[in-house]
């Protein structure tokens, strides 16, 4: 361990820190286990387990090829619509190739919109009919373009598909409960490099979501209020795990984050449900993603990651116990026998020392008052 800085690596083992993307300082901490008082779980913290945060050099977070043509082989590229089962959707643009995100079916899809049936029981195991939709959403034409690399207007394009597609299938069919995501690389589960979302609605309320619906709800009585709008007062209050804000959105590593580098998206106004998004919050939430990918882009080397949208059950809701949000998993940590066994997640890192290196990246091209 270095003794100057304790969370970088020996400079006897490293290149000078001027060649660190990310350096900060920041004091050493210790173990501890924290609970989530919304999702109830339990984290234990080890930032002595490893030599966080994993710098990567300015060099290394470069910018994809001015010229992007499509690659061989992807369905995903434009020009190759006979490799494609059909297109869904998609928002058009003047510009070749006159769209600039589209939607299709998943071509392996676990779920399907005829299925019909009701549960089969037995003595022990149940069974359904695995009835719902499946739809993959190309996010830019581009092959090599991340979404941390996108302008605003282009994240922005992909996030008012999320919502047209979230609200297509929400008003045909009110069973169904759409849950959008993106895996970005092969470990965050990716088995196409070009940039693209998901989105899976299944005819059954997910039980992790509700279990957290109904903590949420315990904590209301509690507090008195919604608990989202009291953690994120508590973010901006306290500014230890702050990470990013503008005037509509907040960005921290939660309290009990389970895995280093997490991040919520959270809407400074109360709303239960990503559905409600007007225009104008949904370019600063198009900021507010792009900005915090790049931090991530630029601090840890572009780690694989996944991002979910968390969005009230019930359609188009005024629940004051739940606050949508979005949020960011980088996968940098692999769960072991413990965690396996167990259930409890060991975060090897802590969130304030996460939250520090994120809030100053060296030639980042946002500002922000975070």
């Amino acid at each position: 361990m270095c003794p100057v800085c304790p969370i970088c690596p020996c400079p006897v083992l490293e290149p000078l820190f001027s060649s660190f993307s990310c350096f900060v300082m920041a004091p050493s901490y210790t173990p501890e286990t924290r609970q989530d008082r919304i999702t109830n779980r339990w984290v234990a913290f080890a930032p002595s387990r490893s030599d966080r945060p994993k710098h990567t050099e300015a060099e290394s977070a470069s910018s994809p090829p001015s010229e992007d043509p499509p690659v061989e082989g992807c369905p995903f590229c434009p020009g190759h619509e006979a490799m494609l089962p059909s297109v869904i959707w998609e928002k058009p643009q003047e510009a070749p190739p006159g769209w600039t995100t589209r939607v299709v079916p998943n071509k392996y899809a676990a779920l399907a919109p005829d299925q019909n049936g009701a549960p089969r029981s037995g003595t022990l195991y149940r069974t359904r009919a695995s009835r719902g939709r499946q739809e993959v959403i190309i996010d830019t034409p581009r092959h090599h373009q991340p979404l941390a690399h996108m302008s605003v207007a282009q994240v922005d394009a992909v996030l008012e598909t999320y919502l047209q597609r979230y609200h297509a299938i929400r008003s045909a069919d009110e069973e169904l409960i759409p849950a959008l995501f993106r895996n970005h690389g092969a470990r965050a589960g990716a088995s196409i490099p070009h940039p693209h979302s998901q989105l899976i609605a299944p005819n059954f309320r997910p039980p992790q979501i509700e279990r957290e619906e109904r903590a949420a709800r315990a904590r209301y009585e509690e507090l008195g209020a919604c608990p989202y709008c009291v953690m994120i007062e508590n973010e901006l209050d306290t500014e230890d795990r702050l990470v990013w804000t503008n005037e509509a959105f907040v960005v921290f590593v939660p309290f009990a984050a389970e895995v280093p580098y997490e991040m919520w998206i959270l809407p400074r106004t109360h709303d239960p449900e990503f559905g409600r998004l007007a225009a104008e919050d949904r370019t600063a939430l198009a900021q507010a993603l792009r900005a915090v990918l790049q931090r991530l882009h630029q601090c840890l080397n572009d780690p694989d990651y996944n991002f979910f949208v968390r969005t009230a059950l019930d359609y188009d809701t005024s629940q004051a116990h739940l606050h949508w949000s979005l949020r960011i998993r980088p996968r940098t940590t692999v769960q072991a026998g413990y965690e396996v066994g167990t259930g409890q997640r060991i975060n090897p890192s802590i969130p304030e020392r996460d939250a520090a290196v994120l809030r100053r990246p060296d030639g980042g091209t946002d500002d922000n008052p975070a």
